[in-house]
């Protein structure tokens, strides 16, 4: 008998939230449920969790002293970026996935008709040519843009990357209920289902998380493994003094629905935006690709004109045009006009990056300019975690230096559980850190359970990764150039391991 194909919108998350995670025996209300809009028309969703993740940046302290390494060292940027996450409850997070799926088919058919079909590229599975079920990533696009460049060294280029300031954080609630009206069927109002999921992202509901732990955190929801039988698992509440211990303890949820909605309404806080959706539902990808329709139609106009004939790719937020560099003002002007007129929405002018590739002294090659007075700047194209002079692309070297920190902090973080735990390294340590950050633990592979295949995999590592782009890019670069970016990683691992066991054998004999 034919197993059942299961729906590709039904996707399954572990995070606490309030109430407990959905599981397989779930999948048929789910159905019963979400599949009827006369259901979902009348739904209540429950709040969002909130959470705020700051991204750190780093940059080179030309100016300071050298290290011991004969290096200059690094300082962090004075303000880290702040992302505001937006989590919904496991039930709901399936309701906008679904909707994310209908969505999203109808915008795959719909871009069928459009010229800039090939263009818009985040969020969308299109896939590798030759290569069935196999799918473009970041590397893909890159290399798409790079082989653009490189195929039209015989002109002199201008290459504009800009992303739109907090693309959605500023959506249009009129144009976003428009787009979606005439994606799904044509027509200027919504469904009364698909309203009921809009107006659940507009008029936002959610609850910091935060607040929610301090609330809660007596007795967190959290999964275990029962005593007499290892294999089988069980439910309990238990305190947890910090949210930095969630994972480690298998937290499963901060709290029952029932027991929200009876003693944590309080908790409870309403956007008061009056533009922007959540950053962070399964739906909020698809609705930001639908909303850019008539901006993505009008540059690509531009960029197919028989006196341009360049190229135009968007990932999300991110785009970038080459163009013949007698069209650089143009361009610019054109794209900041649109995203403005078009979509309501704003490319700050330091957000925007301008390159110059032309020949010089026989070689083809390509540095960032001063937008207004064309002074040369010491740095070359970056795009998609990817950097490129003319002459060969690169994996972006801070990639490699947050590769380098978490693999410091795995470091210090095993000693600190060795030494505190008074078990041996070998025993605890060693094998997640091997699989976590050397080629040992690179290979893709499906998980089996004992010799039976499960639907999981293991993804391997950021060294994976690295293959990949050396394989993607090998032709292009015309030799391992990427692979050799991580050539000193094994090094700087064995260092660490050293550096660890010493650390826990003195400890130990201190003890």
């Amino acid at each position: 008998m034919k197993k059942k194909e299961e729906h590709p919108w039904i996707k399954f998350k572990k995070y606490p939230h309030i109430g407990f995670p959905l599981e397989r025996k779930d999948i048929a209300k789910l159905e019963g449920y979400i599949m009827d809009d006369t259901k979902i028309e009348k739904h209540s969703f429950l709040p969002f969790l909130h959470r705020t993740i700051f991204q750190r940046k780093f940059r080179a302290n030309t100016d300071g002293f050298l290290n011991k390494s004969k290096k200059r060292t690094r300082v962090k940027a004075i303000r880290p970026k702040a992302r505001e996450i937006f989590f919904a409850s496991h039930f709901d997070a399936q309701i906008y996935s679904y909707y994310s799926y209908l969505l999203s088919e109808k915008y795959k058919e719909l871009l069928k008709t459009k010229s800039f079909d090939k263009s818009i590229v985040a969020y969308r599975k299109l896939e590798i040519e030759g290569k069935k079920n196999k799918n473009k990533c970041n590397i893909d696009f890159a290399l798409e843009t790079f082989q653009f460049i490189k195929d039209n060294q015989d002109k002199e280029l201008t290459v504009i990357v800009a992303d739109v300031t907090k693309f959605f954080d500023s959506l249009d609630h009129k144009i976003l209920k428009q787009k979606w009206a005439e994606v799904w069927d044509g027509s200027t109002t919504l469904p009364k289902d698909h309203f009921r999921v809009y107006k659940s992202l507009i008029d936002m509901r959610y609850v910091n998380e935060n607040l929610l732990f301090r609330n809660y955190k007596d007795r967190i929801w959290v999964k275990t493994k029962t005593e007499n039988n290892p294999n089988k698992t069980r439910v309990k509440q238990k305190p947890i003094k910090h949210k930095k211990f969630l994972k480690d303890n298998n937290a499963i949820a901060y709290c029952e629905k029932p027991e929200f909605l009876k003693n944590s309404l309080h908790l409870i806080s309403k956007t008061t935006e009056t533009k922007g959706i959540p950053q962070g539902t399964a739906l909020s990808a698809t609705l930001a690709n639908i909303y850019m329709l008539d901006f993505d139609q009008e540059v690509q106009d531009f960029i197919d004109s028989d006196s341009v004939k360049g190229f135009y790719q968007r990932y999300s937020d991110d785009l970038i045009i080459v163009v013949p560099r007698e069209h650089e003002e143009e361009a610019i002007r054109r794209i900041r006009s649109l995203v403005e007129d078009k979509a309501k929405l704003e490319i700050q002018a330091d957000k925007t990056k301008v390159y110059h590739f032309h020949q010089a002294a026989g070689q083809f090659k390509g540095i960032e300019v001063d937008e207004n007075t064309g002074e040369e700047k010491n740095k070359t194209l970056e795009y998609l975690g990817f950097e490129y002079d003319g002459q060969r692309a690169l994996i972006k070297t801070a990639g490699y230096s947050k590769f380098n920190r978490s693999m410091k902090r795995a470091f210090k973080r095993a000693t600190s559980l060795t030494i505190n735990a008074d078990t041996t390294d070998d025993k605890i340590h060693k094998s997640s850190l091997f699989k976590r950050f050397t080629y040992k633990g690179a290979k893709r592979r499906q998980i089996y359970n004992g010799k039976t295949k499960t639907t999981r995999y293991d993804w391997g590592n950021y060294l994976s990764y690295v293959e990949k782009a050396n394989v993607s890019f090998q032709a292009f670069n015309g030799g391992d150039n990427i692979k050799k970016q991580s050539r000193k990683s094994w090094e700087r691992f064995n260092e660490l391991m050293g550096k660890t066991i010493k650390k826990v054998e003195r400890a130990k004999m201190e003890k």
